[in-house]
């Protein structure tokens, strides 16, 4: 290799070195990611792209690209998400069956069970359908468009269902939140799409298993994979259940080799490709001119 190149790579080792602690830095303290459809991801939320470790909590990966909606995933049923508050830790998601009609129909109950984390908020209101009835009060009004044939269904705010034997004539039964905006006059015009189009809102709560860890400073990370390793994420490495401090310096380091190795080599080739564009510069600057040589004949 020519020794002008070992010099000028030289030079830019600072930088190299500098980029390195950087996106060291970047990848141990969870960096938000920007879906490019108005939802950022932050902790302790993840894309479900991060194949071999996330930075968040179980359960609470999200899908995202510029084309489609984020969405979560809960209880075999994906919700696409309108908006994160990561200071009151709320999210406030939107039933995916309501985005092109005004006449939906949620297939099932909202379910929280698989993850222990999530909760409603106190700004939602539970309602009830009743799909499909052969046999129902005739003093209430059904909802008209999803009517099949002389079958009736119907929805009523949670405690407000007049008392009927409703399991015994309808086909299914599920319950769902709302946000609370005057639905109730919105049911009693029929606007079901209307009540059902702002979504609902949930509210998340610290994983147990991670309050040393973040009270610590750290960020509660899993490995993903077969054998799901949990980890706390430091500033400058990763430790078993919370970061390491002793007179105010990390004191515990475990370095992404993967990802240094990966900065390292794409730093190499900028550089190289640095050192060929300026020397290839300097070459067209003192590229010799030469003047026309006058004919001994004038």
């Amino acid at each position: 290799m020519p020794s002008s190149f070992m010099a000028s790579m030289a030079h830019y080792l600072p930088s190299l070195f500098f980029i390195n602690l950087l996106f060291t830095y970047i990848n141990a303290t969870c960096p938000p990611f920007d879906c490019g459809n108005g939802v950022t991801i932050g902790y302790p939320f993840w894309h479900q792209n991060q194949m071999f470790q996330h930075c968040g909590y179980p359960g609470f990966n999200l899908s995202c690209n510029n084309k489609n909606p984020t969405t979560l995933y809960l209880s075999n049923t994906f919700y696409s998400v309108q908006a994160i508050n990561y200071s009151d830790h709320t999210l406030t998601l939107n039933y995916l069956e309501v985005k092109d009609t005004n006449c939906p129909r949620i297939p099932h109950d909202v379910n929280l069970s698989t993850s222990s984390l999530l909760n409603y908020t106190l700004g939602n209101t539970m309602l009830r359908f009743f799909y499909n009835c052969t046999l129902y009060p005739p003093s209430h009004p059904p909802i008209t468009c999803l009517d099949y044939g002389a079958k009736r269904s119907f929805v009523f705010m949670v405690g407000a269902e007049p008392e009927f034997d409703w399991h015994a004539y309808c086909e299914s039964i599920v319950t769902v939140p709302v946000i609370a905006k005057e639905v109730d006059g919105v049911l009693a015009r029929g606007l079901i799409g209307q009540a059902l189009r702002d979504g609902f809102k949930l509210t998340w709560k610290s994983d147990g298993a991670c309050e040393s860890c973040e009270a610590s400073g750290g960020f509660c990370g899993v490995s993903s994979g077969q054998h799901q390793n949990f980890s706390c994420i430091c500033n400058d490495g990763q430790d078993s259940i919370k970061c390491r401090v002793k007179g105010g310096v990390m004191i515990k380091f475990e370095p992404n080799f993967v990802a240094i190795g990966a900065v390292i080599f794409g730093g190499l080739i900028v550089a190289a490709t640095l050192f060929y564009f300026i020397n290839k510069k300097k070459v067209a600057v003192y590229k010799p001119v030469f003047d026309r040589i006058p004919s001994s004949g004038n």
